[in-house]
């Protein structure tokens, strides 16, 4: 883990914080559907999860934070140059880094040995 991942969105640099809870609210809001199942495949799941997703890890500074809100913070984004994919893997690296999901350092880990030991 090398640290917090932030996104400037709105003329704010903010910072991507996930956790339980806000692992909960957003599965909620997705109508139940895995956390795990969306961030897999999240072009899959379109705009509306990854609205949802950011949502989830800005929520923590903002109290009262809709999705309209992050949505109209999307379109700023994306005006001023910025990739929805750009927007996708921040949050991806964030969810990975806050390890609500588990931990795949020792995954990666045990890759790079297996790979290692193959040469």
């Amino acid at each position: 883990m090398t640290g917090p991942v932030y996104i400037t969105l709105g003329g704010k640099e903010r910072k991507l914080r996930y956790d339980i809870n806000a692992a909960a609210d957003m599965e909620e809001v997705m109508g139940g559907k895995s956390l795990l199942y969306v961030l897999s495949n999240p072009m899959a799941a379109g705009f509306s999860a990854i609205r949802i997703l950011l949502w989830g890890g800005l929520k923590h500074a903002e109290k009262g934070l809709t999705l309209q809100r992050v949505g109209l913070l999307m379109q700023e984004y994306l005006e001023s140059g910025g990739s929805i994919e750009t927007l996708a893997a921040k949050i991806g690296d964030a969810v990975r880094k806050s390890k609500i999901l588990g931990d795949d350092e020792k995954e990666n880990e045990d890759t790079d040995e297996t790979a290692r030991e193959s040469k």
